[in-house]
């Protein structure tokens, strides 16, 4: 499985060197949205690579290659679903970078802030999205796919960021205060807890159906 992760990374060099000219742009440009941007940096390049990586084999024909070789087809689709946190943990390091230089520089330039609950909920964004799209992948390829995955993203992205904003625009709500008294009396590792519940669900349910998909697929 790391020979396959290793090979989503290697075929993709020139995507990676043009990520980092992502992360560095939307470091500026997303810091007046506080750690929302930080969310959609993280999954805007993960999107970009994993994406990548499965447009590269359409291209070439890998899928061809890996199914006629003696490794699992489960152990091919699992490798997809781990390379997304490969890849959003790159996001993460090159954004934390570029944080913690500015800071101890004490440089006057607002950057995106990097804290543990934008990493957190970019995890969760990461998760989510590609838990949507791969199914679609294993299904039709990426070429077929692709279309309905760029939509995806930027319905995603849109009505993430839809959703903050109208959160603080009625945070005097009787809802939204019995959000904040639950969250305010629970501990940050129960929050984590709770919300990682349905995330591993949809997770599970997504590598069945892209294991599914990939094993009825005809090449």
């Amino acid at each position: 499985m790391i020979h396959l992760i290793k090979k989503d990374i290697l075929m993709q060099k020139k995507t990676i060197g043009l990520s980092l000219l992502f992360i560095f742009i939307f470091t500026f440009t997303l810091s007046e949205i506080g750690p929302s941007g930080l969310v959609v940096n993280i999954l805007a390049v993960t999107y970009m690579l994993v994406l990548g990586a499965s447009a590269v084999e359409d291209k070439n024909n890998s899928d061809i290659m890996l199914i006629s070789l003696p490794i699992k087809k489960s152990t091919i689709v699992f490798s997809k679903y781990i390379s997304v946190y490969i890849f959003a943990a790159y996001a993460a390091l090159i954004n934390f970078l570029i944080y913690y230089i500015i800071t101890q520089l004490n440089l006057s330039i607002e950057v995106i802030p990097f804290t543990s609950t934008g990493l957190y909920l970019s995890l969760v964004a990461a998760t989510l999205f590609c838990a949507i799209t791969l199914p679609l992948i294993f299904k039709y390829g990426f070429l077929k796919s692709r279309v309905i995955s760029i939509i995806l993203f930027f319905v995603f992205i849109s009505g993430g960021l839809s959703l903050v904003d109208n959160l603080s625009k009625n945070e005097n709500s009787i809802f939204i205060k019995k959000i904040a008294n639950l969250l305010n009396s629970s501990s940050d590792i129960q929050i984590a807890l709770l919300s990682l519940i349905p995330v591993v669900i949809i997770l599970f349910i997504s590598y069945t159906l892209s294991l599914k998909f990939y094993k009825n697929r005809e090449f």
